[in-house]
C-alpha cells in the first residue's frame, strides 16, 4: 500500500531544474493542483529542501511583479493579453482556434536563450526553505507542451534560472 502511494505521488510531478548564476544546478518536481495551481519542491543549496505554491496569475500582474523583483525594464510584453481570457489549456485538445503568444528568454550567465509558444500561463510561486531559504519565482509555460522556463530570486538577492 505505501509503495502504490509512492508511486502515484512520483507519477503526478514533473522535473524541474533550477540553476544559480553561479552555474551550480539544482533539481526539483512540480506538480499541477487546483484551479490554476499547483505545488514546487526544489533540493537547493547544501541540501536545502525548498517548498511553495504556485499560482495562476495575468500577464499584467505578472510583469509588473517581476520587474519589481528585477528591475525596470527586465521584462517586455507585446501584444494582447491572452492570460486574462478563459482556460490556456482549452486549445489543448485541438481548438485550433485559440491564440497564440510567444516568451523569450535572452541568454544570461551562460545558460542559452530558450523561448516556448501556445496559449502560455503565468505562475508566481514563494519558496520557503527548511533553513530558512526563501525564492520569489516566476514562471512562464506553454499550455500546449506544459512546459516553459523562469527566474527566481532569493531574499539574500541571488538569481535562478528555471527550465520545466
Amino acid at each position: 500500500l505505501i509503495l502504490c502511494a509512492a508511486l502515484l505521488t512520483c507519477a503526478c510531478s514533473h522535473p524541474m531544474s533550477v540553476v544559480s548564476v553561479d552555474g551550480e544546478q539544482f533539481f526539483g518536481r512540480y506538480r499541477f493542483g487546483r484551479e490554476g495551481t499547483g505545488l514546487m519542491q526544489v533540493y537547493g543549496p547544501e541540501n536545502e529542501v525548498l517548498i511553495g505554491r504556485f499560482i495562476r496569475v495575468d500577464r499584467t500582474v505578472f510583469a509588473q511583479d517581476y520587474e519589481k523583483a528585477f528591475g525596470r525594464r527586465t521584462i517586455e510584453t507585446d501584444g494582447p493579453d491572452l492570460s486574462r481570457h478563459g482556460n490556456a489549456f482549452g486549445g489543448l485538445l485541438g481548438n485550433s482556434s485559440t491564440f497564440h503568444e510567444t516568451a523569450y528568454a535572452e541568454p544570461i550567465h551562460g545558460i542559452p536563450s530558450q523561448s516556448v509558444s501556445g496559449p502560455l500561463f503565468y505562475w508566481t510561486a514563494s519558496l520557503q526553505g527548511d533553513r530558512r531559504m526563501v525564492l520569489g519565482c516566476f514562471l512562464i509555460g506553454s499550455a500546449y507542451t506544459g512546459h516553459g522556463f523562469g527566474r527566481c530570486k532569493s531574499q539574500t538577492g541571488k538569481e535562478f534560472h528555471v527550465d520545466f
